[in-house]
C-alpha cells in the first residue's frame, strides 16, 4: 500500500530535513540500528511499501519524542505560572502528573513511532483480507468466460486497485523473471503465503487452480462456484468471529470510557472530605488527556484486528462533484467561525483571571460571578460550541459531496446485479447490444444504473461507436464517472466475451448476476451483524453521554454549594477539639480552585473527544477504513451531542438552583 502522501513518509522526510542532527552518523548509531531493526522488522517495512530507511525512522522517532517533551514542558510552565510561580503551592499529586507526563509521554510516542512499520504491515495484511471476495470474484468470472488461469490473474491484478491486487502484480512479475516455473507454481506459492493469514483464501485458490484441469465445462463451473463459496463463507466466518469478540470491548468502552468517568465527576467535591485536594489541572489531565488516550489506544487495537470485508470505492478528487472543493479554504473558514463563537468564553476566562475578586462594573460581575449568569448558563459553553461549530462546518461542507458520490456508487452496485440479469437475458434472445442496453435502461427506469445503461445505448446508436468506447472512452464513455471497480471489471468481461460469442456471454452474464447477488447478501448480513453491536455506542455518544454529563455537572455544583454552606453554619471550633476541620477540608475544594464553569469546560471537551473516538470506533467497525463516511457521520453527531449537553446543563442548573437557594 505505497502511498506517496502517507503521513509516516511525510513525517520522516520533515524530520530528516530539519532534525537529522539528532542521530549522528557513527558506529554507535549503526550498532543501534542493527540491534533494533531486525530482519523481521525489515521484511515488514518492505511489505508496507514505505520508501524509508531505518536510520530515518530513528530520526523521526527521536524528533517526535523531542517535540512531545517540549509540549509537556510548556504545559508544565503553564501550570506553574497559574500558581504565580510559587512551587510550594503546587500539591504533590500535580507534581507527580507533571513529571510523569514529561518523562513517559516522549518515551511512549518514540516507541509507537519506531514500531509503526510493524503495526502498519499487520494492518495492511489484515486489510488485504477484505480484498479477497473481489479478487476471487474477478478470477472466477473470467474463468467462466475464458478458461485461462494466467490471463484471469492478469485481469484481476489489472482491474483491481486493492493491496491484494498489488501482490498479484508482484507475483506476475516474479513469474516473468523466472522466480516461478509457471502460473501453477506461482499460484501455489501465493496461496501458501496467504494461507498463514487466511486459510479459506488458500483453499479457494487451490480450487481455482484445479478447475483448469477439468475437461467438462459443467464440472469446471461447479469447482469455480465452490471456490467462490469457500471464499464467501470464510469471509462471513471471519467477521462473525470478530463480532463475537466485540461484546467485551464494547462494554469496556461503555463503562470505563463513559459511565464511570461521568459518575466520578459528581463525587469530586466530596473527595475533599477525605483530605484530597482537587485542582482543575488534575481534572483536565484525567478527563481530557489520560482517558481519551486510553480509549484511543484501546479502540485502535480493536480496529487493527478487524478483518476487512468489502472495501469502499476510491473516489478521486478529480470527480466533477468534488473538483471545486478546497479543503484548506473550508478548514480556514470553519476555524474562523468556531473562534468567533468561542470568543465570549475566552473573554470570560481572561476577565476572571485578571479580576478574580470581581469588578465595580455590575455587568462584568454578573458575567464573571458564579452566582450570576454562570448560575444558569456556564459561559465556558461558548468554547464548547466554538469547537463543535468548527468540526461540524468542516466535516459537512467537505465530506457531504463525498458521501453523496459514495452513496450513488453503492446504489449503482446494488442495482447492477438486476440490470446485468436483464441484459444477459436480452442478449440471449439474440438482440443487438445497443437494443439490449436501451431495453434494460427502460425496464429499470428511475434507477442510477439505468442512467449508465441509457448513456451506453445512446453512445452505440447515436455516435455509432463500438461497445468498448461506448463505456470506457475517456471523453464520452458511460462509465467515465462510475468509480466502481466491480462494475467496470464486469463490463470489461462483457466487452471481451461478446466479441467471441453472444450466446456464451449471455450465459456468463446471467451467472455473474447471480454471483453478485450472493456477494451483496453476504455484505448485507455482515453489516447487519456489526451494526447491531455498535448501535448502542452510537446513541450513547450522541445522546446518553451528553445527557449524563449535563446532569452530573449540575449535581457537582449542588454538592459543592452544600459543602460550603455547611462549612459556613458550623462553629469555629469543632467538637473534636481542633480548628474547624470541615473548613480546612473545603479549602482544598473551593469554587476559587475548581469553578463549576471550568468543570463544564473540561467535561465538554471530554464529550467532544468521546464523539470523535466513539464515532471513529463505530464507523470503523461498520464501514472499515472509510474516511468520508466517518467525517460525514462526525459532522452529524457532533452538533446533536453538544445541543443535548447544553440543554441538559441549563435545565439541570435551573432546577437545582431552587434547591441551592434554600440552603
Amino acid at each position: 500500500m505505497n502511498e506517496e502522501s502517507h503521513w509516516f513518509e511525510k513525517g520522516v522526510l520533515l524530520s530528516k530535513k530539519y532534525f537529522s542532527w539528532i542521530v549522528p552518523d557513527n558506529n554507535k548509531t549503526k550498532n543501534k540500528i542493527k540491534k533494533y531493526f531486525t530482519q523481521e522488522y525489515m521484511d515488514n517495512l518492505n511489505y508496507t511499501g514505505l520508501e524509508i530507511e531505518p536510520v530515518d525512522i530513528l530520526v523521526f522517532a527521536y524528533t517526535c519524542a523531542l517535540i512531545s517533551f517540549l509540549a509537556a514542558f510548556v504545559m508544565d510552565l503553564i501550570v506553574i505560572v497559574s500558581y504565580s510561580a510559587d512551587l510550594g503551592q503546587i500539591d504533590i499529586f500535580t507534581w507527580i502528573i507533571m513529571i510523569s507526563i514529561s518523562i513517559f509521554l516522549p518515551l511512549i510516542i518514540m516507541n509507537l513511532i519506531a514500531g509503526y512499520p510493524k503495526t502498519y504491515s499487520r494492518y495492511v495484511k489484515i486489510h488485504s483480507l477484505g480484498d479477497i471476495p473481489e479478487i476471487l470474484s474477478y478470477l472466477v468470472m473470467y474463468l467462466k468466460l475464458v478458461p485461462n488461469l494466467e490471463n484471469s490473474v492478469k485481469f484481476a491484478a489489472s482491474e483491481s486497485s486493492t493491496s491484494l491486487a498489488r501482490d498479484l502484480r508482484k507475483m506476475l512479475w516474479d513469474m516473468e523473471i523466472k522466480v516461478f516455473h509457471g502460473i501453477d507454481d506461482a499460484i501455489t506459492s501465493f496461496a501458501n503465503y496467504w494461507g498463514i493469514w487466511c486459510d479459506h483464501f488458500k483453499r479457494a485458490l487451490h480450487l481455482i487452480r484445479s478447475s483448469i484441469q477439468e475437461s467438462d465445462e459443467a464440472q469446471r463451473t461447479i469447482t469455480l462456484n465452490r471456490a467462490l463459496d469457500v471464499a464467501l463463507d470464510g469471509t462471513r466466518d471471519l467477521m462473525n468471529q470478530f463480532a463475537s469478540k466485540l461484546h467485551q470491548p464494547t462494554m469496556f468502552i461503555y463503562s470505563v470510557g463513559i459511565m464511570i468517568p461521568l459518575s466520578i465527576i459528581a463525587m469530586l467535591p466530596a473527595a475533599s472530605l477525605v483530605g484530597m485536594k482537587i485542582t482543575i489541572f488534575q481534572v483536565f489531565f484525567l478527563y481530557d488527556i489520560f482517558l481519551p488516550l486510553v480509549i484511543l489506544l484501546y479502540t485502535r487495537k480493536i480496529l487493527l484486528s478487524r478483518p476487512a470485508t468489502f472495501n469502499p470505492p476510491v473516489i478521486p478528487s478529480t470527480h466533477p462533484d468534488l473538483i471545486n472543493i478546497n479543503k484548506n479554504k473550508r478548514l480556514t473558514l470553519s476555524l474562523i467561525a468556531g473562534f468567533l463563537v468561542a470568543l465570549p468564553g475566552f473573554c470570560f476566562i481572561v476577565v476572571q483571571l485578571i479580576m478574580p475578586n470581581g469588578s465595580s462594573n455590575q455587568l462584568i460581575n454578573f458575567i464573571v460571578s458564579p452566582s450570576g449568569l454562570n448560575n444558569f448558563f456556564p459561559v465556558t459553553l461558548f468554547i464548547i460550541w466554538g469547537i463543535a461549530v468548527a468540526v461540524t462546518l468542516y466535516s459537512i461542507s467537505v465530506y457531504r459531496p463525498y458521501k453523496k458520490v459514495r452513496d450513488d456508487i453503492k446504489q449503482i452496485e446494488k442495482e447492477f446485479g438486476d440490470a446485468l440479469y436483464i441484459l444477459g437475458k436480452r442478449i440471449g434472445e439474440e438482440k443487438s447490444p445497443e437494443e439490449s442496453f436501451i431495453y434494460t435502461a427502460t425496464t429499470m427506469e428511475g434507477s442510477k444504473i439505468a442512467e449508465v445503461f441509457s448513456q451506453t445505448g445512446f453512445n452505440l446508436t447515436a455516435m455509432h461507436t463500438n461497445i468498448r468506447d461506448a463505456m470506457f472512452s475517456p471523453e464520452y464513455g458511460s462509465l467515465k464517472h462510475v468509480y466502481s471497480d466491480r462494475v467496470k471489471a464486469i463490463m470489461k468481461l462483457f466487452v471481451e466475451g461478446i466479441q467471441k460469442s453472444q450466446r456464451a456471454v449471455s450465459i456468463s452474464i446471467i451467472r455473474i448476476a447471480d454471483h453478485l447477488k450472493e456477494l451483496q447478501e453476504v455484505e448485507n448480513k455482515i453489516k447487519d451483524t456489526l451494526y447491531s453491536l455498535t448501535s448502542t455506542l452510537r446513541s450513547t455518544a450522541a445522546v446518553f453521554a451528553p445527557l449524563i454529563a449535563g446532569v452530573t455537572l449540575a449535581i457537582t455544583k449542588l454538592i459543592t454549594t452544600i459543602i460550603q454552606s455547611i462549612q459556613g453554619k458550623l462553629p469555629t471550633e469543632s467538637v473534636m477539639g481542633g480548628s474547624n476541620m470541615l473548613s480546612n477540608i473545603t479549602e482544598s475544594f473551593t469554587l476559587e480552585n475548581v469553578r463549576p464553569e471550568y468543570f463544564t469546560l473540561v467535561v465538554g471537551i471530554y464529550i467532544i473527544e468521546l464523539v470523535f473516538l466513539i464515532t471513529r470506533f463505530t464507523n470503523g467497525i461498520d464501514e472499515g477504513d472509510d474516511k468520508a463516511e466517518y467525517m460525514y457521520t462526525l459532522g452529524k453527531v457532533m452538533p446533536t451531542a453538544i445541543v443535548v449537553l447544553t440543554i441538559t446543563i441549563i435545565i439541570s442548573q435551573i432546577l437545582f438552583s431552587s434547591i441551592i437557594r434554600t440552603i
